[in-house]
Formats: C-alpha cells, sequence, structure tokens
C-alpha cells in the first residue's frame, strides 16, 4: 500500500466525520455512502467504526428500518415510531457500521424485522449500514 493510500485511509474517519457535521438541511451523501462509493480501503477503514451523522430521513421502512441520506443509508435498531421519527426529519444517528446481513443484526442486537424490513435487507445484503445506539430528531428553525 502506498503512503498516499494509507494517509487517506486513515483520514477517511476523520473527514467523514467532518463532512457528516456540516450536513445539515437536506439528503446529502452520508460518511457510510462515501466509504462505500470508495476502495476497499476506504470500506475496511470505517467498518466496525462509530459514527455521527447528521442527515435527512428518506424512508421509514419499517418499526426498526429507516434509511437518511441520497443514497438511502439503512438505519437498524431504533424504534422510529417510539423516537416520532418521520420521513423527512432531519436527524442525528449514533451507532456501528456494518455490513447489511439480517440474520447476524437479527440475532446480535436482537432486533426482530417485519417482512418489509427484512425484504429491504435481503435486497441490501452486504451493504453498509448503520446499527444505531441512539437515532433522535433535531429541529430545525
Amino acid at each position: 500500500m502506498s503512503t498516499s493510500s494509507k494517509k487517506r485511509m486513515f483520514a477517511l474517519p476523520a473527514a467523514a466525520a467532518f463532512a457528516s457535521a456540516l450536513m445539515v438541511g437536506c439528503a446529502e451523501e452520508t460518511p457510510v455512502q462515501e466509504a462505500q462509493e470508495g476502495d476497499a480501503s476506504a470500506t475496511a477503514a470505517i467498518l466496525n467504526e462509530t459514527v455521527t451523522m447528521q442527515n435527512e430521513v428518506t424512508e421509514i421502512v419499517g418499526p426498526n428500518l429507516f434509511t437518511v441520506g441520497e443514497d438511502d443509508t439503512p438505519v437498524v435498531g431504533v424504534d422510529a415510531s417510539a423516537q416520532d421519527i418521520q420521513d423527512g426529519d432531519m436527524v442525528q444517528v449514533t451507532g456501528t457500521v456494518r455490513q447489511i446481513v439480517e440474520t447476524d443484526i437479527e440475532s446480535g442486537w436482537g432486533v426482530d424485522f417485519d417482512d418489509d424490513e427484512t425484504s429491504y435487507l435481503i435486497e441490501r445484503e452486504l451493504d453498509l449500514g448503520v446499527v444505531a445506539d441512539d437515532a433522535q430528531v433535531i429541529e430545525q428553525d
């Protein structure tokens, strides 16, 4: 691996955190999506890392799954209805970046997906998503 590749790999989490802090007001690309669109080292650098990002909810798939950002980064593990999260809300999400493997998420985090959520996750199998520890609506002026 070249020195410049190493620098980019280590700079990615910091750059992603900075970029996510700036995202307010619309569905923009998430740091998770940016990493996934990069090379294998970009994906490896963010996989299993904790991220905090702010972005717009683009779809409520079910009670345990919603998406954020222009490319619909999946967020699982938060009960959107209990948090009063709705399509179009600006949210702050903190969680761990994981590859989407529906059975691993169900068994590892005790999430019980409905049929719509299961279908969505199977379609996105091995994409990156966020297993959220926390998600909150950000009030906008």
